[in-house]
């Protein structure tokens, strides 16, 4: 699960400086035209890999310059901004404001060695309900969410010493997760595993009035995530009707006329929301 689904991520070209002063992003290498880009008023840039310099909405834009509502979303402490790389998304904007969730570190993905974490990711359909556990500071705690969307994390020590994790929806709906690398923020948010317990084999022997039979047996992790099948003859998707049945099933079944060939292949393959692996080989042989 990345970050931020690309359906969110609406530009990023070349890279920018920042005038906190003025409340301004220019393009510093080459020329940025940000008009062409899709960005609109309202978007909220990120600056720097991983948030590096923090957030800001934009209030306004040019063909070479973008104008910021606030530099309060980017990192205190620096007079400037330099060269950097940056990118434009349409992430709920209040998030970049809020001052639970505004700190430099809260989007970053991964953890901080200290007792408190704050983080807002876009969690998937698939994903609802994964067990997970967050270790900080040395101490663990497991959590899962109710709901997709965009989700913030606060983790805090109770009274008792132990690590507690409180999510939030901040808000609801389906989030696209396939930006960037599915596997960057799995710690916090684990996406279906789909594992291949018994793999296809060939189909040897099969009469020339009978049915070549291909299956498939895989199991997925956490188990409460669904399985989905679509079973190929070499590149081409097949449907039920005809000579197949079972096209969407662990179990596809081919029926034989005089006038099919040695060394059709199939394989199937096995899908989880947006996880999915692919089988190996099976092969008919007539007898």
């Amino acid at each position: 699960m990345a970050l931020w689904g690309n359906k969110d991520l609406v530009y990023s070209d070349g890279t920018i400086a920042v005038n906190l002063d003025t409340k301004t992003i220019t393009g510093s290498i080459g020329v940025v035209t940000f008009t062409t880009s899709g960005i609109s008023t309202g978007n909220v840039v990120t600056i720097g890999a991983g948030a590096t310099y923090g957030y800001a909405v934009i209030t306004g834009f040019t063909s070479t310059t973008i104008s910021i509502a606030s530099t309060a979303g980017i990192v205190t402490g620096i007079t400037t901004v330099p060269s950097t790389t940056y990118f434009v998304s349409e992430e709920p904007l209040y998030t970049v404001v809020d001052s639970v969730y505004r700190a430099p570190e809260s989007k970053e993905i991964g953890f901080s060695t200290s007792p408190v974490f704050t983080g807002v990711f876009g969690v998937t359909a698939e994903e609802v309900g994964a067990a997970a556990t967050i270790t900080v500071g040395g101490k663990a705690a497991a959590y899962a969410v109710s709901h997709s969307g965009w989700v913030g994390i606060i983790t805090y020590i109770d009274t008792h010493g132990n690590l507690r994790v409180k999510s939030e929806v901040l808000v609801a709906g389906g989030i696209d997760s396939t930006v960037g690398t599915d596997a960057e923020d799995d710690a916090v948010f684990p996406d279906p595993t789909i594992t291949i317990v018994t793999d296809v084999i060939d189909a040897v022997g099969v009469a020339t009035d009978g049915n070549a039979t291909f299956s498939v047996v895989a199991s997925v992790n956490p188990t409460y995530s669904s399985l989905t099948y679509q079973w190929y003859e070499d590149t081409t998707a097949l449907t039920n009707g005809g000579d197949y049945s079972g096209a969407t099933t662990s179990v596809l079944t081919v029926a034989n006329d005089s006038d099919k060939d040695d060394g059709r292949e199939y394989k199937v393959v096995i899908a989880s929301g947006d996880t999915s692996v692919t089988s190996g080989v099976g092969t008919i042989t007539y007898a």
